[in-house]
């Protein structure tokens, strides 16, 4: 069960209330989220693309630009070496879209998940050679691929990192010391010695940032420029970043001209998803994300770059249609392996570990950092899930981390142990030698700090509101407040002593619960997904006798839209 907290932040609440046309409501929610700096809070409440940040600022910015214009005055080919999940094709694609408004002499490259692993492969690197390239611009990756920026530079080839992931760093008595790539310009807003006033940019905003300051220097079109922004939002929010500061008008620029795209290959994936509702951040974290995720996951992300260059309508639907069919597979395929790791969990009592590390040769590898994620959410814990590579007695897979553990730096101390290693805070990506696995187990849990405090759920409430004071203007204005995302989280209510009036199971696997709930006789219904413990726990704590019975909730306000029709309802987050 987990711990319910009401936010208790008033001294952050009268600094917002400061602030000129600001509601009370906002101000709360704003608070809640220690968002009281003046500029950040006039970000939030006007967000305009007037208050993206220079992107000059960034480190390395000026010499890559420069070079992007004298490798073009050249006629030299430009590569660009990308990765296979969402935020890599939406980096891809804003550097190709963004360059080829000037220049066509481009052409791109993208890793195997399973054969070549993520990051700029040797083979990528060789190809490039080959083909005699004269710039490669990595996006999403290349900040730790230092032996194979050397092999480029070796060969004359010109090399520029834009990156957003964790540098690696080393200690010098009292100092850190950052440990970059011999390129000619590295630009990730991680750097040490940036000045960059926003951190947490995922890698389609850092090409954003590239792409803008390159038409800047040429004059170009800001109409073509903001176009991009359809693909940063996609990044932004699928690869999980803060969604504050200028990641928020990514996404909210990004979302107006998504609902108006003229990108046939966005309206085709919709399509074939059954999505005819508004496009917003639901829709490119769970529709589109995952459609274009499947690609590097089951095939190659190739697959959805091509798609989203293809101009021919008929191989545009027969793409979308591939797909979302790769997607469909992709799910079955998840729900099989995480059955097999629960069950290996349990046989071994791994759900002791303050980390779990499961490991098992017949998953596939491209799908680890979901079950991972599937795993965290069920034991609240954080989750390395490992499966055989193609590499001979050599296991890979991905990790994700809980709210204040930083897997990153957790297994950075063991770093000798891996073959390979890379990511962030909550996620991460290594392969190990099989024999080494559970010794690597030991290691990690014997050396962890976290305490039985950090392993509980938390809800955070931001206030409570009675049922019976809510309303569908309420909720109307709350939804105005989007996007909601990490670190600007959907606000949660709460309420006390609520009546069960009714309650069933839904959906196909009957794993969703809706219910009717009532406060001082007005009734309302509601939503938990997910709710099969939900139901033992209230079996248990009423011997089967629910209706009737009264319960607290922490709760979203939401709005169900039917054939014109807009109803009031309630996603239950947690009871009790």
């Amino acid at each position: 069960m987990a711990n319910w907290f009401i936010y208790n932040k008033k001294f952050n609440y009268e600094i917002n209330l400061k602030n000129e046309g600001i509601t009370k409501l906002q101000a709360l929610i704003l608070a809640n989220r220690n968002i009281t700096d003046p500029q950040t809070v006039e970000m939030f409440l006007n967000p305009s693309l007037s208050k993206l940040h220079d992107p000059f600022l960034l480190k390395d910015m000026d010499k890559a630009v420069d070079l992007i214009i004298e490798t073009m005055q050249n006629n030299g080919e430009i590569r660009i070496f990308g990765d296979y999940d969402q935020d890599g094709i939406s980096s891809v694609m804003t550097l190709m879209d963004g360059l080829l408004f000037y220049y066509d002499n481009i052409s791109y490259d993208i890793p195997h998940r399973v054969d070549e692993g993520y990051g700029m492969s040797d083979g990528m690197v060789s190809k490039a050679i080959y083909d005699n390239v004269s710039l490669i611009i990595t996006c999403d990756n290349g900040i730790t691929g230092f032996d194979q920026v050397e092999a480029l530079k070796t060969k004359g080839i010109k090399v520029i990192i834009t990156d957003h992931h964790e540098i690696e760093t080393e200690t010098d008595g009292q100092w850190k010391i950052q440990k970059l790539p011999e390129a000619d310009a590295v630009i990730n807003p991680k750097r040490i010695d940036s000045s960059y006033p926003f951190k947490d940019l995922c890698g389609a905003g850092v090409c954003f940032k590239l792409i803008s300051a390159l038409y800047e220097k040429l004059e170009g079109d800001l109409e073509y420029l903001y176009s991009l922004l359809e693909y940063v939002a996609m990044g932004t929010v699928c690869d999980m970043v803060s969604l504050t500061d200028e990641n928020r008008i990514f996404v909210i620029e990004g979302l107006k001209r998504l609902n108006y795209t003229e990108k046939f290959a966005i309206k085709a994936l919709l399509e074939e998803s059954s999505w005819n509702k508004k496009i917003d951040e639901y829709t490119l974290g769970f529709i589109i994300g995952p459609i274009m995720n499947a690609s590097g996951r089951l095939a190659s992300a190739k697959l959805a770059i091509d798609l989203l260059m293809e101009e021919d309508i008929d191989n545009i639907y027969n793409m979308s249609k591939q797909l979302v069919d790769l997607n469909n597979k992709r799910k079955l395929l998840t729900d099989k392996a995480l059955e097999k790791c629960l069950n290996l969990i349990k046989d071994q009592k791994l759900y002791k570990d303050d980390i779990i590390i499961v490991y098992d040769d017949s998953i596939n590898e491209s799908i680890c950092g979901i079950v991972a994620g599937r795993i965290k959410e069920k034991y609240y814990k954080p989750t390395i899930v490992l499966s055989k590579s193609k590499e001979d007695d050599i296991a890979k897979g991905s990790g994700r981390s809980i709210d204040g553990f930083n897997i990153f730096e957790s297994i950075d101390e063991f770093r000798d142990m891996l073959k390979s290693f890379g990511g962030h805070p909550m996620a991460c990506g290594l392969s190990i030698d099989i024999s080494k696995i559970d010794e690597f187990r030991n290691l990690i849990n014997k050396n962890s700090t976290l305490k039985n405090s950090d392993m509980q759920k938390v809800v955070n409430i931001d206030t409570v509101i009675n049922l019976d004071k809510l309303s569908l203007e309420l909720a109307e204005s709350i939804n105005n407040l989007q996007p909601f995302g990490k670190n600007f989280e959907k606000p949660i209510f709460a309420d006390r002593n609520v009546i069960i009036e009714n309650l069933e199971m839904i959906g196909t696997n009957k794993k969703t619960m809706r219910l009717q709930l009532s406060k001082n006789g007005q009734s309302i219904s509601a939503i938990k997904f997910n709710g099969e413990d939900s139901l033992s726990y209230l079996k248990n704590k009423f011997s089967n006798k629910i209706l009737g019975s009264k319960i607290d909730i922490a709760y979203y306000t939401s709005i169900n839209e039917f054939r014109g029709n807009r109803k009031l309802q309630i996603l239950i987050k947690d009871l009790r």
